[in-house]
Parts: structure tokens; C-alpha cells; sequence
């Protein structure tokens, strides 16, 4: 009676045991499969995740796929061959480890940044990253979580943003033309995707179009490229008094132009410049990066032509000014 109370004890001990592993094999499944999910959602996302060490340069325990999408694989991070802080770019780096020192002393729990990252092909990106700090119950910290947002579209826009406000102020107050072409073409070639350019002069009386100013462009582009009289394509062209956006090579319009093949210039911009409804100069804008400029980077160039037909037309009224009061002095 008793052997068999205790084998029935035993075998209800055992019954729970298999059933008690059974519950942590369901529960380990479920966790897993809800890993897995998580792991597709931020896969998803336009976000990077990193799960990183609070060592030197971040190594990393884990990062989600979406780190693809500047160049690298998931296994370059979690092998150890490359760490974030490897990534980062050397003029904000130092900026970046000092501000997470200075949050983990003030025991923040999370905190958000800007800066610039590489890319593995070496182009520049803009990233907003927000870092959650765990630490243990003595204040060590045990890992650094991060979110990795890329804003370089959103940077680029307000830096376009900033060349137009920054032009504006300036010709509001400038007062010869020399200077003011200066900064006309150095405001262009602030925009990240211009490299090289210049600044066409058209001559009131015969419309013949003289480059007044130049950057980035050799010394041949200059010798073939300073003049064009009235009627040639080049500057009837120009004349017809509507932006034109090209690969440089299908600008060519004239066999003197033939040797202006050589010149490393993709995507190419020439904006005529009115003044009322008289053309009197145009930019001509190169990049030896892009094949094509954007939306954002035409308006802006667009906006600079509009601004310095209106300083031209300022200058103008101001001469017509100055005229009439000579006159009645006289």
C-alpha cells in the first residue's frame, strides 16, 4: 500500500517536471518567435539598431540588417572586425565620446545626437542617433542601446536653406558688382553637390556673353569657354531666358567647344539671369559627382539667379537715382 502511494507521489513529481519543462520549452519558443518578429519589424523600419559595448570606439553585440544600407554587413559589427567609433567621422568623433562621457555621468538614461558617419564606399551621411544608457543597480553600465536615424536629406535641405538666407542678407548691403559675384558663386559652390562654376557677364549693347568669374574650372575650360558672341547656340541659348539642366557633354553646342570633352564635369546647370525682363548674365554650374542635380539644389540655384537679377536692378535704380540728382545740381 505504502510502495504504492510513492509510486504514485513519484510519478506525479516526474508529471510535473515534464510538465513545468514543457511550459519553459513553450515559453523559450514563444520568446524566440518574438524575437524574430521584432527583428523583421526593425528590419522594416528606415532605422539602424545597435546593441553595443560601453567600451572604446563601441563594439558591437548586435545590429540590425538596415546597416546594409550604408554599405556594411551585419557580421563586419558583430565579429569585431570593425567598430562603430571605426565609422564615425574623425571631426565629430571626439565630440560624440565626449558627450556620452558627460550623459553617463549625470546618469541620464537616454539622450539624442547628430552627426556624421562613413559610409563603406567613404560618402558622407548624417545621422540622428538616440542612445539609451542600462546600467546595473550600482550605476555600472552594462550596454548601450542605439537608434540610428539617416538625416542627410533633412540636412542638406536646411543647409540650402541657410547658403539663401546667408546670400540674401549679403547683397542687401553689397554695393559693387565685383564683390557680389564673389559671393554669388561661392554661395553656389557651398551646395554640396556643386564643385565647379562660373558666372557669365551679357554685354547691353551687343549680347555677347564674357565669363566674369570662374571656380574649379582648368585652365583650358577657361581659354575656350570665356567668350561667346551673340549669335552663337551658346549664347542664344542662354537668351531664350529658361534654366537648363544637362550632362555637361551634351552642352557642347560648337566644334570650339569639342575640346571642352576632357573637362571632368557631369550634371550642369546654366540659369539665365533677368533683370525685368532682360537677360543679362546666366550661371553656369558643374558637378563632378552627380549625374543629375535635385529638385532642392535647382530651386536654390534658381532662388541665387532671382536675387542677383534684383541686386542688379537695384544697382541700376541707384545709378538712375544718382544721375537725376547730378542733373538738377547741375
Amino acid at each position: 500500500m505504502a510502495k504504492a502511494a510513492s509510486n504514485s507521489a513519484k510519478n506525479g513529481s516526474n508529471g510535473r517536471q515534464k510538465s513545468s519543462k514543457y511550459l519553459n520549452e513553450m515559453a523559450l519558443c514563444n520568446a524566440l518567435e518574438m524575437a524574430k518578429e521584432l527583428i523583421s519589424v526593425l528590419n522594416k523600419v528606415p532605422v539602424t539598431v545597435f546593441l553595443w559595448r560601453p567600451e572604446k570606439y563601441w563594439p558591437a553585440e548586435f545590429v540590425s540588417e538596415n546597416i546594409k544600407q550604408f554599405g556594411y554587413t551585419v557580421e563586419e559589427f558583430t565579429s569585431g572586425k570593425l567598430l562603430y567609433g571605426n565609422i564615425v567621422h574623425p571631426d565629430d568623433l571626439e565630440r560624440v565620446e565626449r558627450e556620452l562621457s558627460r550623459r553617463i555621468e549625470e546618469d541620464n538614461v537616454d539622450f539624442s545626437q547628430e552627426y556624421q558617419i562613413l559610409t563603406k564606399s567613404g560618402e558622407v551621411r548624417w545621422v540622428d542617433e538616440r542612445t539609451f544608457i542600462e546600467a546595473d543597480e550600482n550605476g555600472v553600465v552594462k550596454y548601450l542601446k542605439g537608434i540610428i536615424l539617416d538625416i542627410t536629406e533633412r540636412k542638406r535641405k536646411e543647409k540650402l536653406l541657410y547658403i539663401q538666407r546667408d546670400l540674401g542678407i549679403a547683397l542687401s548691403t553689397s554695393t559693387y558688382l565685383d564683390e557680389t559675384l564673389d559671393r554669388l558663386l561661392d554661395s553656389c559652390l557651398q551646395i554640396d553637390e556643386i564643385n565647379a562654376g562660373g558666372i557669365y557677364l551679357i554685354d547691353d549693347e551687343t549680347g555677347d556673353m564674357t565669363l566674369a568669374i570662374h571656380r574649379g574650372l582648368s585652365p583650358t575650360f577657361v581659354e575656350n569657354a570665356s567668350y561667346y558672341n551673340a549669335n552663337s547656340p551658346n549664347a542664344k541659348l542662354v537668351m531664350i531666358g529658361q534654366p537648363v539642366y544637362k550632362q555637361h557633354i551634351d552642352l557642347l553646342l560648337t566644334s570650339r567647344d569639342d575640346v571642352l570633352r576632357q573637362e571632368n564635369l557631369r550634371a550642369t546647370a546654366i540659369i539665365p539671369v533677368r533683370s525685368g525682363k532682360k537677360v543679362i548674365a546666366a550661371f553656369y554650374l558643374s558637378s563632378r559627382m552627380e549625374y543629375e542635380l535635385s529638385d532642392s539644389v535647382r530651386t536654390v540655384i534658381e532662388t541665387i539667379a532671382t536675387q542677383f537679377g534684383v541686386f542688379i536692378s537695384r544697382i541700376r535704380l541707384e545709378e538712375k537715382l544718382k544721375e537725376c540728382v547730378k542733373k538738377r545740381k547741375a
